[in-house]
């Protein structure tokens, strides 16, 4: 399954959420990936870039998806 999504854009978690409303506008749902958080809360502390999140989309999608950015 995690072979079927890609990443669409890493940046900000404020810009990655309105790729993520964005992309919602289009039809899309995109998964949002922030590893400091799900580190975090498992225990783990890994060193990451300041606020950096990446948003994945289904790779079907990604051509649709991409004419948001």
């Amino acid at each position: 399954m995690a072979k079927d999504y890609i990443v669409l854009f890493r940046g900000s978690s404020i810009e990655a959420g309105l790729v993520l409303f964005d992309l919602e506008d289009i039809g899309i749902k995109g998964i949002l990936r922030d590893q400091q958080t799900s580190a975090a809360r498992s225990g783990f502390a890994i060193p990451a870039s300041a606020d950096e999140v990446q948003v994945l989309v289904h790779r079907d999608e990604l051509d649709k998806a991409k004419t948001i950015l």
